[in-house]
This record gives structure tokens, sequence and C-alpha cells, in this order.
């Protein structure tokens, strides 16, 4: 098939007109055309350029931007590939990308700028300069953003169309690659995937076979690849497929990761081992594999320094930063394991299996960088792009970078981070003056990259407004404005840094049944208390709001005080409880005299429970208290690092004997966010279990889940915490015990209507009538406040008073001091 049959050329646009051989421009004015339209030419052969890259004087292409194309200034018209390490002008770059030789190159350039038609000999026959039709990324022929919903209906549309690949063209296409074993049930066939050509589909499954991505390969009815580009294409059905799923081959232990499903198939038939396609080289890092397995790494036989070398590199580490042992297979450089097997056979594919090394990441060869300029700000957008190859989307929020797992978002440690800097060291560059040069690291210039990194990746406020729910291990709980959960699958939007261990499905309840760990401890801590029920379910919303991380967004958000007098009450057991439910991830114990340290309260960001059975009574710094309690923004800075500003979410639970003291005693705003939940019972020694809460966490942890659900599913109905009426008498008698003038207020104070200027009391006498009560009442000399202080806390506390100074001196009017 010539052009002339076929309405579009290879460069997706209508055939120019022949133009008369006798006009024919010389080599040199064709160079000078393709340099002046070198950004025309650069997009047409390249694609869309990286835009966070480029400039007005340049275009860069590619994810790291390795090839820059100068479109401005004295340099217009040149380009250089970074990673080939070549370079040029516009013919160069025709040769450059097509691998053609120079007399091809310069007929290709005159059909381009309209000079010449395409030479018939040019056809769909010769694929290295021909470009095969576009196949579509859906039934029409130009991208569509799908939902969630949509990627999900048109993967399970796909496999619903798929069949058996008996005696199709995925059989012949497979044979043809020496691969004769029966498939297993991930590979299909279906039918006119694109136009008439079939296709073999491979289908991603997770642990429990459920579909989350497809991968189809177009193939002709003789079963060869079909002319279409690209000739694979895959959909995905759930972000994050590749932290949950693979093609998986069912085999024996270790496991093999391949990149492609042929390569696969081919392990596969020739060691009977358990092999993964994992549908992508930066996706052997993302494959599900278990804690502490020993996986090898079938790898392509890419040359070395390549870019591909380079990301098989950087996916085996980080396997091996998960705490895998992994071992790499090599084939000879420039094939492919399916290639050994149509060469050698299965033998010697079992042999290099066999023979796999043993990979270190502090070991791994890296091919030496390229870079532009050799700029700290040029080696934070190259370490971006590292990061995001690798991990995906990077975030950078609240002194963190941040990066999704597949359940939720963690925190990246400081070594992975520092590590992808390294390999810049000795990248090289060119100086203004264009001599060569290379970079060299120092401590100080890493923390540099990583700062300008970190400012790339800045978004500040993106866990500041995360949708209601618990995310837990079977997917994320939505609730809805009356409080009732909706399972869905996980998912990088619900914005979630904790994965709960627990399970949970639909019209799961939350009573703790008889006989349950949780029930006993329950009505054990409670048995013979009047408010046990309310308190039982107090604790429930305590514990659904940390699963939530809904403590700062409640209408009074509070800090919740367990208090037992005596020993052996279980409090320290509901705190265990508590922690349990949570990973350890979500969990930090700072005590609240601590909050008030700039270097302690940094330990509070990202968590969802502070949990202390720490509460000494040493003197708490209120203001802190209060806007860690609330969400209020709050700074710290932990040692070595910069300030950083964020608002904690966590649900703060203490548990303590005896009650602290507050400095300047408590005021209003400290009792608003208090909640004390008395123990009052020492649970005998015949109903006592060791570790009974760590037990409920590790045995019964399905239903400790269900229980908080149901509480955070009142917590959210009620937007606060229904509090039992012993636990607000509790919380005044501890108040009034700490702070001698509120004391003094409940107990002589009457506040009178204040009627032609009186009732007046002069402070002074307020003040001594206040001390000699409460030196009477046992307080301490060091609680009684001088009379500023006294006066100022009189006024915060008395509503409906006022204070008025006259030559006489100050006085208080609207108050009448019954005793004392």
């Amino acid at each position: 098939m010539t052009v002339q049959d076929h309405p579009l050329d290879f460069n997706d646009a209508p055939p120019a007109r022949k133009a008369r051989s006798a006009t024919r421009m010389s080599a040199a004015r064709l160079a000078e055309l393709l340099n002046d339209r070198i950004a025309d030419l650069a997009v047409e052969l390249l694609g869309t350029q990286n835009r966070a890259l480029s400039s007005a004087q340049q275009l860069r292409f590619g994810t790291k931007g390795s090839i820059a194309v100068e479109i401005a200034g004295k340099d217009a018209g040149r380009w250089y590939d970074h990673e080939a390490g070549t370079g040029g002008a516009g013919p160069e770059l025709i040769r450059h990308h097509f691998g053609m030789d120079e007399k091809a190159a310069l007929e290709w350039a005159r059909h381009w700028l309209g000079d010449a038609e395409m030479p018939a000999s040019w056809t769909a026959a010769k694929p290295a300069a021909t470009k095969p039709a576009k196949a579509p990324t859906s039934g029409a022929g130009r991208t569509v953003e799908l939902s969630e919903a949509e990627l999900a209906a048109k993967v399970a549309e796909i496999v619903r169309q798929t069949e058996v690949p008996n005696g199709t063209p995925v059989h012949a296409y497979l044979h043809r690659r020496g691969i004769a074993i029966q498939p297993p049930d991930c590979i299909r066939y279906r039918r006119n995937a694109y136009g008439s050509y079939g296709a073999m589909v491979a289908l991603a499954t997770d642990a429990a076979g459920e579909v989350l991505a497809i991968q189809q390969v177009y193939l002709t009815a003789e079963g060869n690849k079909a002319p279409v580009n690209p000739v694979k294409r895959t959909n995905k059905a759930v972000e994050g497929w590749a932290e949950r799923s693979a093609v998986r081959l069912p085999g024996r232990e270790p496991l093999v990761l391949c990149e492609g499903v042929e390569t696969a198939l081919s392990v596969w038939q020739a060691t009977g081992q358990e092999v993964w396609a994992c549908l992508g080289i930066s996706n052997i890092a993302r494959a599900p594999v278990p804690d502490k397995a020993t996986v090898i790494i079938a790898r392509d036989g890419d040359a070395p320094g390549s870019k591909a070398e380079g990301m098989i590199t950087r996916a085996a580490t980080a396997l091996a930063l998960r705490g895998l042992t992994v071992m790499i297979a090599t084939p000879p450089e420039g094939e492919d394991f399916n290639d050994v097997m149509l060469r050698e056979g299965e033998e010697a594919i079992r042999n290099r299996i066999a023979a796999a090394e043993l990979f270190r990441p502090d070991q791994a060869e890296q091919g030496r960088k390229r870079l532009y300029i050799g700029s700290d700000v040029e080696m934070a957008k190259r370490v971006r792009e590292d990061l995001t190859e690798r991990h995906g989307r990077i975030v950078h929020a609240e002194g963190e970078f941040w990066r999704y797992v597949g359940t939720h978002w963690e925190a990246i440690p400081a070594h992975e981070l520092r590590l992808p800097v390294h390999t810049y060291d000795g990248a090289s560059f060119e100086t203004p003056a264009g001599e060569p040069s290379n970079v060299k690291l120092t401590q100080t210039r890493v923390n540099s990259v990583l700062h300008e990194c970190a400012a790339l990746c800045a978004e500040p406020g993106f866990f500041d407004t995360p949708p209601a729910g618990i995310n837990c291990a079977s997917g994320f709980l939505r609730f809805d404005a009356a409080g009732t959960p909706h399972l869905e699958p996980h998912h990088r939007n619900h914005r979630c840094r904790h994965t709960l261990p627990g399970r949970w499905s639909p019209g799961t309840s939350g009573i703790p049944p008889e006989g349950s760990m949780l029930r006993r401890l329950l009505t054990g801590s409670f048995k013979g208390d009047p408010d046990a029920q309310a308190k039982c379910d107090l604790l429930a919303e305590v514990c659904g709001s940390a699963a939530l991380g809904y403590a700062t967004r409640l209408v009074q958000p509070r800090a919740v005080v367990l208090h037992g007098k005596t020993a052996e009450n279980g409090k320290s057991q509901i705190l265990d409880l508590a922690r349990g439910l949570l990973p350890a991830s979500a969990i930090c114990c700072i005590p609240a005299a601590k909050m008030g340290d700039e270097r302690h309260v940094t330990g509070l960001v990202g968590k969802l429970l502070n949990a202390s059975d720490e509460l000494s009574p040493e003197a708490i710094a209120s203001n802190i208290f209060k806007s860690v309690v609330t969400g209020e923004p709050i700074e710290g800075r932990d040692v070595y690092k910069s300030r950083v500003e964020f608002r904690s979410v966590a649900q703060n639970l203490f548990a303590a004997n005896q009650l602290p003291s507050f400095k300047g005693g408590v005021d209003r705003g400290v009792q608003r966010r208090l909640l004390l939940i008395p123990f009052t019972r020492t649970i005998p020694l015949e109903e006592r279990i060791e570790d009974i809460g760590k037990r409920i966490a590790s045995e019964e942890a399905d239903l400790l889940l269900a229980w908080a659900v149901e509480g955070a599913a009142r917590l959210i109905r009620q937007r606060n915490f229904a509090i039992p009426e012993s636990c607000r008498e509790a919380l005044i008698e501890w108040v009034l015990g700490e702070d001698p003038v509120l004391a003094w207020i409940d107990a002589c104070v009457r506040v009178t209507p204040i009627v032609n200027g009186g009732p007046m009391l002069a402070t002074r006498d307020a003040h001594l009538r206040f001390q000699n009560w409460a030196l009477a009442e046992g307080f301490k000399t060091e609680k009684i406040p001088a009379i500023n202080g006294f006066v100022q806390r009189v006024q915060a506390q008395v509503a409906g008073i006022q204070h008025k100074r006259t030559s006489a001196g100050r006085f208080f009017l609207g108050i009448t001091v019954t005793q004392g």
C-alpha cells in the first residue's frame, strides 16, 4: 500500500502535492528551513513537550526533560539528547529519531516541508519509516477523561467480551514465540478489539482474584502483532492498581517478577515457578509482594547505562528497601527471556533463573547522569521526576514528602529521599563557557536540592479537608450526613495516611457479643456504674473519633482523660485497646505537659491518636494545649529541620491516677476542651485477663473496628460526644479542686444585677476574702494568685459583672460575696 492508497501518511497529514524536480531544494536550504521550524519539527517527532521544564528559549521532551531543543537565541535550531549523549540540528534530529541514513532523512524532510511527495517505496512495509495508525484510548479516536466508575465499567466490559484463547490468534501468537503451554485463566482473547484486529488480553488481579487492570496486545488474524500504534494498551479499573495486582501465573516459590506477559509466560513454562507480569518496569517496584518474601526479577537484557537499566535498578532497590530478598536473573544483552527460549530452549531459562544473583542496593551501579546547567533547581526537577516515576504522584505537605502506596499515603523516609539525589553526584554538564564539568554533592547541596524539590511538590493544604470516613483493610468507609457508612475501594483522593488493620462489611453489628473479650472488658470496667452503658458508648465514640481523624472537626473538640484513683480499674486496658485499633503509624505518645515544646509537638503531624498514660501533675501550657485539641494552626520544629506549621487531627486520650494542674488556672477555654471519664471500680483478680486490651486488638480486630464504626456513626450524627452526667460532675469537681478562684466563685460569689452603680466591692477586699477562704479550704499558697491575676480571672470567669477604676481604687460591680 502506498501513500496514494492511504488517506493519511505516516505524519498523520494529507500527502503534499508533488513538487517539480527542477525546483527541489538543496540540502543546505532544507537544513535552514528545518532549523527555522525546529519547534514544529520537535513536536512532530517527539510529541508534546514537558511543559514544566520548557521555557521560552528551550523546549524539553520526556518525563525527565532529557531532550533539549533550542528554539530561540544564538543556538536556535540545535538540540541535544542528554541520555543518548548526541545532538545536532534539524536533519540530525530526523536521523536520530527514525534511525535513517542521511539521504532518507533529507527525503523525509522534503516531504514534511512540502517540497516533494513521499516516495512510493516508503509504504507500510517499512516500519522504520512508517508510523502506524494510532489505536484509540477508548472507543473514540480521542483521549477521554473517565471517572473511577467509568474506568471500572470499561475494564469490566472488556473482560466480559473475552474468551479462552484456544484456537484463536492468541494461540498462534504464543506458539510463534515458543510458548506451547496451555495459558492460565488470566490470558484471554478479545475479538474486534481495534477494528478488525483482535487482542490478547492479560488480566491483572489482586489477591482475591478481582481484575484491577488489563493489558491488550492487538493481533492480526494470523497471530502477528497488528500494525497499530501503540500495539499494547493497558487499561486500569482503579487508581493504584500496580500496588495491588499483577498478571499472576500460579506455581511454586520463589516468585518471579517480569516486565511483560510474553517474558512471564516463557519463564513460567520453563520453570513451573509462580510468575507475575507487572506490565511495565516501574510497576515491578510496586508489585504487591508479601513482606519478607524472596523474589527473582527476570529482567530484560537492557544495555548498561540505558534508561531501562536505570529503571530496573531503581525497581530492585525499591523492593529491597521494603525488606524483600531480591535476586536478579539476566538474559544476554539485547534479549529477553522469550528470546532465550526461542534461541536456546527452556533449559537455558532454568539455568539463568537458578543463577540469579543477590541484589544489593548499596552496590547498584548507576550510570552517570547528564544535566543541562547543573544547578540545584535543575537537579530538584530531575529528582522530582525520579520520585514520581518510582512512586507516582509526590506531595509535600506538613514538612514531609508523601507517596501513595495503594491503600494510603505514607511519608517517604529521609534516607529514601536522599538516595535519588546521590545519583546526580558526578553528573556531567557544560558550563556557560562551554567547558565540561561535573556535579560535586555535599550534605549542604543535597539539602538544598531537597529544599527546592519540596517547593516543586508543595501542596500545603493537601490533607486538611479529607472526606469523613475510616480507612480499613476492606476499603474506605465513607459516612454520609446521617452517619451511615458506605464501603468504597481505596483511592488516593481519600487522602488517608493510615489503614486500620480490621475488616468491615455492610451489615456488621458493632455490639460486642456475649463471650467476647471486648464485652468482658467494657462490662468489667463499669460494673455497678449507673452510667455504665453511656460510658461504653462514649468510649466507642472516642475510638470512632480517632479512626475518623474527626477529633478537631467536632462542634466542641475535647481531650479525653481516663481517670481512676486506684490501679487495675481498666483504664490502661482501654488505652491499649484504642492504640490497637489503629496502625502504629497513626499513633503518637506526647504527654500533655510536653505539648508546649516545639520539638515534641511535631510528633502530632498526621497522627490520628495521641495516647499517653503519663499525665503528670506538672503544669500544662494551656494555650498550646487548646490549639492542639481544637486543631488550630501550631508550629513546631524537629531537630535539624525547618519550622513547620500544621493542624493536629489527633484525638487526645490520656490515662491518669492523678489529675494535672494548669498554668494560670483553668480558664473556660480549657474547661470546654476536657472530657473526664471516671473509672471507679477495681476489677477483682479473678475477673482480670492479662493484656486484654492488646489481645482484643489482635484477636478481635474486626469486632473492635465494628464497635468503633458504630461510635463514629453516632459521632457524625451528633457532631459531638454524648457525655454522661457523671462525667460532667467529675470534670467540675476536678476544675474546682485545681483552681481556687473558680472554687471561690462557685462557693462564695453571687451575681447581682447592677442598679444605680451597685452593689460595689473593692477588689482588694474581694482578694482578701478570697485569700482567707482559699487558705481555710486547704489550697496551697503557691496556687493563690496575686491581686492582679485574681481580678483578671474573676472578670474572665464571671459573666454579668463589671470592673471599675476610680480615685478611691478598683471595684467589682454586680458581685455579692456570700461567705468568707
